[in-house]
């Protein structure tokens, strides 16, 4: 069952691929990494999920040679079911200066169409320098709360869909607390941290195999003994997080990984 989640429709696949083709060559871009991110990476898509692919890219070397800002993004809108966004390479290496989660994240998707295994390998390797428990923890658990509030629907019910976007970041805020390392992207590999409190995991992956069934718009109860546990993880997350000292931060690794980089894919520099 949790092999089958990952599974992309191979129709799909190969338009997705075939967009990434075309998005290299319009745009004059290197493509080093593409993968699934949103419900489908994270592992519980609906039957309705759109598609929501992230990719890595490289310029030519002239392009970092302008003394005016660039523009280092792309946001594309295929149709209403595939969103394809990317960022350049030296755009990454900036974020994870700030431990910023989401490279961690892509570089852990199940689902990858497109990758270069060395530079992925070598770039996990550099961001685990960079990881910040503390504020990754302030980080999830600010999706958390805010997603609770955007899917209430009344008093007794929220969106199926915001559920799950309040308890995968609150799981990756308790399993940060607990390990102090990146945590997994995938909900079900995220739910160990739940191993003590064997009701509450209970109730939570009796949730996720509904999610699976129900569509993105669709309502269920809330869940006050679920909502309770939620509370309580905050709390607590937020009170390690705030006696949790960060590390000093130096770029040189980064800008030596982006100088090879360069020089590894453009031949120059």
């Amino acid at each position: 069952m949790q092999k089958e989640i990952f599974n992309i429709n191979p129709l799909v696949k190969a338009e997705i691929q075939g967009e990434l083709s075309r998005i290299a060559e319009e745009n004059n871009i290197r493509i080093l990494y593409a993968c699934e991110s949103g419900s489908r990476g994270w592992g519980f898509a609906s039957p309705d999920s759109d598609y929501d692919v992230r990719f890595i890219f490289l310029h030519p070397t002239s392009w970092y040679l302008s003394v005016l800002p660039q523009d280092d993004g792309m946001d594309l809108f295929v149709d209403k079911e595939l969103d394809i966004n990317g960022w350049d390479i030296r755009k990454v290496l900036r974020l994870l200066i700030k431990s910023n989660a989401t490279p961690f994240e892509w570089l852990q998707s199940p689902i990858v169409y497109q990758t270069d295994e060395d530079f992925k390998a070598a770039l996990w390797s550099l961001s685990q320098h960079f990881f910040q428990a503390r504020s990754s923890i302030h980080h999830y658990l600010g999706l958390a709360k805010n997603s609770f509030r955007k899917g209430l629907v009344n008093e007794t019910e929220i969106n199926v869909k915001k559920y799950f976007y309040v308890l995968r970041p609150l799981l990756a805020a308790m399993w940060i607390a607990e390990h102090k390392t990146a945590p997994p992207m995938t909900f079900v590999d995220l739910v160990p941290v739940l191993s003590s409190v064997p009701h509450i995991e209970s109730i939570v992956m009796d949730l996720w195999e509904q999610k699976l069934q129900l569509n993105e718009k669709d309502n269920i109860r809330l869940i006050p003994e679920l909502n309770d546990f939620v509370q309580q993880q905050i709390v607590k997350c937020y009170s390690v997080a705030d006696n949790t000292e960060e590390t000093a931060i130096k770029t040189d690794m980064l800008d030596a990984f982006f100088r090879m980089v360069i020089q590894t894919y453009n031949g120059d520099y």
